[in-house]
């Protein structure tokens, strides 16, 4: 039977995502306090659509168990070409678990998806970049 198994898995394409990234960037909102983001950034040349992001975070990456956070579901019709979306606030409590954003979506009539993850202590100042898109400096998933 495993072999079978083995044999499907070679026949099956399984599409590569290419230029849709997960960020996080800390903004200062008008009161002063500054806050940390979750972004979608759609840096292809195509628009996405029927987006559906679930995110989750946890201590133990092997099991995806121990210290859990409550899962967030968002889903967004269309996010279009060389744009990004605001998704979630994140907060420094959960910075020291695996923070995982799922990430499924249709571009050009395709289904794609793909599984983004912070690891603990990454979403830092430390590790900013120029992010894609935003023009601004934040963590990004690749």
């Amino acid at each position: 039977m495993p072999d079978i198994l083995e044999s499907m898995k070679k026949d099956l394409l399984i599409p590569e995502v290419k230029n849709v990234f997960i960020a996080a960037m800390e903004t200062e909102e008008l009161d002063g306090a500054k806050n940390w983001w979750i972004y979608l950034i759609n840096a292809t040349s195509a628009p996405l659509e029927n987006i559906l992001v679930n995110s989750r975070g946890y201590s133990d990456l092997e099991t995806k168990g121990g210290v859990q956070t409550a899962s967030m579901r968002k889903a967004i019709k269309v996010l279009p070409s060389q744009s990004a979306a605001k998704l979630e606030p994140i907060m420094p409590e959960v910075f020291e678990l695996f923070n995982e954003y799922w990430v499924s979506f249709f571009e050009d009539g395709q289904m794609k998806d793909r599984k983004y993850i912070f690891g603990p202590h990454t979403i830092d100042a430390n590790f900013c970049e120029s992010l894609p898109i935003l023009q601004k400096q934040g963590v990004l998933v690749r």
